[in-house]
This record gives C-alpha cells, sequence and structure tokens, in this order.
C-alpha cells in the first residue's frame, strides 16, 4: 500500500483499499506524515479530493496540490513549507487562547459529551444529535480521540463553529457553537 519512489523524495500511500473495504484512512495517513523526512512529498492516491485532509495539513504547514490522472482517480500531494513553521505554531498558541476564552464564555451554558469510547461513525452520530438538542447560545464540548474530519463540513453548513484543543495525541477537546 505504501511505497517510495525511486529518488526517495516521494512516500505514496494509496488509500482507495482502506476505503473500499469501508475504513477511515485518517489515522494511517496521519502516522505517514509523522514519519516524513525533510524534503519528501506525501503523495496520496484516493477516488476523491479529500478536502478535510488538505485544509488540515496546510494548516499544519504544508503546501498541497491535487492532480488527476484519470476519472476516479486523484492524486494529492502534500510537500511541509519550512517557513511556516513557525506561523503555524504561533497559531496554535493563538487557537488554544481562543479555545480557553470561548470555553470560558459559554461556562454555564455548555452541554458535555465524551465519544472517545465509540467506533466510527458512532462519534459523529452523538454528536450531531446532541447538537439537534443544544439550547439557543450553548455550546457543546466535546472529547474525542482526533480531530473529526467528516464532520468538520457538516457543521459548517449547518452553521457552527468548531474550535480544538489537544490535550494529547489521541485526546482532542472541541468547543462547537452557533456562529
Amino acid at each position: 500500500m505504501k511505497s517510495i519512489s525511486k529518488d526517495n523524495l516521494t512516500v505514496c500511500l494509496d488509500v482507495r483499499p482502506i476505503l473500499a473495504n469501508g475504513n477511515d484512512p485518517f489515522n494511517e495517513i496521519m502516522a505517514v506524515v509523522q514519519k516524513l523526512e525533510k524534503g519528501q512529498t506525501l503523495q496520496i492516491i484516493n477516488t476523491f479530493q479529500p478536502i478535510p485532509l488538505i485544509n488540515k495539513l496546510e494548516n499544519n504547514g504544508y503546501k498541497s496540490w491535487t492532480e488527476q490522472p484519470e476519472i476516479g482517480v486523484y492524486h494529492t500531494f502534500f510537500k511541509k513549507e519550512e517557513v511556516l513553521t513557525s506561523n503555524f505554531e504561533n497559531k496554535n498558541e493563538e487557537e488554544s487562547l481562543k479555545f480557553e476564552a470561548c470555553y470560558k464564555s459559554f461556562i454555564g451554558k455548555l452541554k458535555s459529551i465524551d465519544v472517545r469510547h465509540l467506533e466510527m461513525p458512532e462519534p459523529m452520530t452523538a454528536i450531531l444529535e446532541e447538537l439537534e438538542h443544544l439550547p439557543e447560545s450553548f455550546a457543546l464540548f466535546v472529547d474525542h480521540k482526533k480531530v473529526p474530519q467528516f464532520l468538520l463540513p457538516e457543521l459548517e453548513e449547518r452553521g457552527f463553529e468548531i474550535l480544538f484543543h489537544k490535550k494529547s495525541l489521541t485526546h482532542i477537546q472541541l468547543l462547537i457553537f452557533k456562529k
């Protein structure tokens, strides 16, 4: 599934078999991202353009581009831009401060759930169900295993804003509220 080109500059990951088995390739992709060496480019082969992944990695300082060599096949490339590293660290710090300030503004108006024990797609279902019953001017505080990439566009479409706070590699806190 994973291969490295002859010049050792491109790491290729074909996620189509993972998707065909009904699984989410996000964790495997992120494991490969963690192992990328300086100067290497990650190539993801997929059946669609992975917009949430593109947004996430661009926010982490990666430049991306997508090619469609044939109908139904997308090659998306990610290359780390060294110049953006310090900007990303500052952005993370800014986001943490924004998360904390926003969290404090909702004290007394928070509904909390923990979906870390649930298997896919149950976390997304549980979050959307809680949001259906969330009182006006309240926020939903969620303990999750990871950033729910497939939920982000759905939340945006429904007029919600989402903030993240990374506690550890397997614990992300989310704050979801109406814009």
